[in-house]
């Protein structure tokens, strides 16, 4: 889980995929959701993490974790 102390990295992930922003392990957690079936492309993945990161923990969401 994040801290509060954490440095911010990002406040979307569809925005950091995007601009080729994420580190190879943000990549591989989107990668996972599409390997898993939960979501069909890298895209959906991220918009799906940006909306769960909103609704369930949105001070995780914010540190790219």
């Amino acid at each position: 889980m994040a801290q509060i102390h954490e440095r911010h990295e990002f406040n979307s992930w569809a925005l950091a995929l995007q601009a080729d922003a994420l580190t190879p392990e943000q990549m591989a957690v989107l990668q996972g959701l599409v390997d898993e079936g939960t979501v069909a492309s890298l895209k959906t993945a991220a918009d799906f993490l940006d909306w769960q990161g909103e609704a369930i923990d949105s001070i995780e969401h914010m540190y790219g974790h």
